[in-house]
């Protein structure tokens, strides 16, 4: 009996899915936070959202003054038969500056679009955090599953080499044939395959946790329990709807939309704009010949200020303009469309969601039921064999039979956790605030802010730095 007591110990460590865990363990929080921190995906979505940023300071533009300023030197001599050269240097410096003062509402409705557009943008970066998270849960409990898996296939190997002890030496006292022993051996070799194939599934388990979270996977411990999860279906939808960042990023693409159907609009409106310039000139003449009034040489000085108030009413443009309009009325509507795609698709997968979790959980409890049975009725067959009442074959079907529910018991464990994660994540609540993941959490307002009232100046790194005088 000492082989079904250590594959009815495995089962009951299979049924709690439990590893000890060392002094330098993995909890399933540390490792969401190292994605959190690492994942180059999340590193990229960021950066990408920063630039998102900028798209609102570039359209702020538009509300400012632009000043531009010019300087020129220019020298000239003039050669003339029988008579000395003459000679011009002139110098000359300009300033300009524009304010906008109206066009339309073109700049303030692209200023919303953009804010609106960087708004989308944060909401998907939430989303994708949420499935880089559940990615980590999913390869975080795929490891502790292959382990548990790996532990099973080492024992069945251990009880089945038992048996094939056990039937050698029948089979010397003639109890049992050479048949008994072949299918002994057959089980055996069967089990040693299959020990195999579960390692290798671990080893890829391991290397999908190195992929998502960027370390490797050490002395992992099983979770407890649950993350809060909602009370029913229609609180799931409700929440997906309200609360997933998907949803969130659809209705500010819609709302995005609609802001620039109003800049486009601002094109064929009249445009109003202060300016101001000032310019300097300084020239001085060299001549051969004796000027009017005695001298050689002489110089010019020029200085000029003017202020005015510009108008533009644009008439006909070609048709682009309007044809801009249309256009944006046309991506407003397929806007709307994804919207309401994209709360078809959050229902649907929160509906899943509850269903896989609800099917995960009978799912343990049968398997659970299977397990006991199994492995009573192998006890009983393995009694029943002593005193000659059933064949070696039948013991092995019967521990057969007790592997597959043990290994059924640990799936339908690993599922419950994934489903509920994945309950989680379909409402939009795979937050690293309600996991309560100790990480300092990204917050994109940083750079927005920091940057909406930085007129000049940008980062310096050494992509910035000038290899060549003639080349950035």
């Amino acid at each position: 009996m000492t082989g079904i007591r250590r594959l009815g110990q495995a089962c009951a460590i299979a049924c709690a899915l439990s590893l000890a865990g060392g002094a330098q363990a993995m909890s399933l929080s540390e490792a969401i936070a190292a994605a959190y921190e690492s994942n180059p995906d999340l590193l990229a979505a960021r950066a990408n959202l920063r630039a998102a940023d900028e798209a609102v300071n570039q359209a702020r533009a538009g509300l400012r003054p632009r000043v531009d300023g010019a300087v020129s030197y220019g020298a000239q001599r003039t050669d003339g038969r029988g008579r000395p050269a003459d000679s011009t240097d002139a110098f000359r410096a300009g300033l300009d500056a524009t304010q906008p003062l109206y066009d339309g509402g073109r700049t303030q409705n692209t200023v919303r679009a953009r804010i609106a557009n960087v708004s989308a943008a944060r909401a998907r970066l939430a989303a994708l955090e949420q499935n880089v998270t559940l990615d980590v849960v999913n390869a975080y409990l795929d490891i502790l599953a292959e382990q548990e898996f790996v532990r099973l296939a080492q024992n069945n190997v251990r009880v089945i080499s038992e048996q094939l002890r056990a039937a050698q030496d029948r089979f010397e006292v003639g109890e049992v044939t050479r048949t008994d022993v072949s299918q002994a051996q057959a089980r055996l070799a069967e089990a040693n395959a299959n020990l195999i194939v579960t390692q290798g599934r671990l080893d890829r388990a391991r290397q999908a946790f190195v992929r998502v979270v960027g370390a490797e996977p050490r002395n992992l411990t099983q979770p407890t329990v649950t993350p809060p999860l909602p009370g029913s279906m229609s609180d799931a939808v409700t929440m997906a709807l309200e609360n997933h960042p998907l949803s969130i990023a659809a209705r500010f693409d819609e709302a995005a939309a609609s802001r620039d159907i109003r800049a486009r609009i601002g094109e064929l409106l009249p445009t109003v704009s202060l300016g101001a310039s000032a310019d300097y000139g300084d020239s001085v003449f060299d001549s051969g010949r004796r000027l009017p009034g005695g001298g050689r040489s002489g110089a010019d000085r020029d200085t000029s200020l003017s202020v005015n108030l510009r108008a533009a009413i644009p008439l006909y443009q070609g048709g682009a303009e309007y044809s801009r309009v249309r256009e944006a009325q046309a991506r407003a509507s397929a806007a709307r469309a994804e919207l309401t795609t994209t709360a078809r698709e959050r229902q649907n997968l929160a509906e899943a969601a509850w269903t896989e979790l609800q099917v995960a959980r009978a799912n343990i409890r049968a398997n659970r039921e299977r397990v006991a049975a199994a492995t009573l009725a192998f006890e009983g067959v393995r009694e029943e064999a002593n005193v000659g009442a059933r064949t070696t074959l039948d013991v092995l079907d019967a521990e057969q039979e007790v592997l597959d529910a043990s290994v059924r018991l640990v799936a339908s464990v690993r599922d419950e956790f994934i489903a509920a994660y994945s309950l989680l994540s379909a409402t939009g609540g795979l937050t690293t605030a309600a996991l309560d993941i100790p990480v300092d959490v990204y917050d994109p307002d940083v750079n927005f802010d920091a940057n909406a009232a930085r007129f000049i100046g940008f980062e310096r790194t050494e992509d910035t730095v000038w290899e060549e005088l003639w080349r950035p």
